[in-house]
């Protein structure tokens, strides 16, 4: 199956009317310490947006979610290097949610993966910089089985079979 591959603007402005950057960790305390109701309200615009425009890709690229297991490159586009890792990687909440499948509670979500945990998706969250377009680029590559995962990520590294039995040894 083909990979799909979208970008989300940042729907975020700086008082001179430029897009900066999408939300974080930071952002999102902020708001949640200003009054739960906020932070609820930016997370659900977030999610909502990310849902969006991965609906959007869905139906322009004639996108079947897969059942399987997916690769998820998640390319968070800065303005500059001034918000630490720990802070942009935040936004990984927002992305994940809104390609997750809608259940119970969470209304939002494009279904192009079957759920966020780790058993139906490996997430490569990584970081660049481009000062007029910054936002998120997304790009959910299914694969078959783990060895899949591990050819895609450039390695030759094996898979042992059983790991429940402690630390793996390389």
């Amino acid at each position: 199956m083909r990979p799909l591959e979208f970008f989300v603007p940042s729907n975020r402005l700086s008082p001179k009317g430029e897009r900066t950057h999408v939300d974080g960790w930071n952002e999102y305390i902020k708001a949640v310490n200003t009054s739960r109701y906020t932070g609820a309200a930016r997370e659900r615009e977030n999610v909502t947006l990310v849902a969006d425009y991965a609906s959007l890709a869905m139906r322009q690229a004639a996108w079947r979610p897969p059942e399987t297991h997916c690769l998820v490159y998640v390319t968070f586009i800065e303005r500059d290097r001034r918000r630490d890792i720990p802070n942009v990687y935040g936004g990984l909440k927002w992305v994940l949610d809104g390609l997750s499948r809608p259940r119970g509670s969470k209304s939002v979500g494009a279904g192009a993966i079957v759920d966020d945990s780790q058993k139906w998706l490996t997430v490569i969250p990584m970081v660049a910089i481009d000062r007029q377009n910054p936002g998120v680029h997304i790009k959910i590559v299914p694969v078959d089985s783990p060895a899949e995962i591990v050819q895609v990520m450039g390695t030759n590294v094996p898979i042992p079979a059983n790991t429940n039995k402690g630390v793996i040894k390389l």
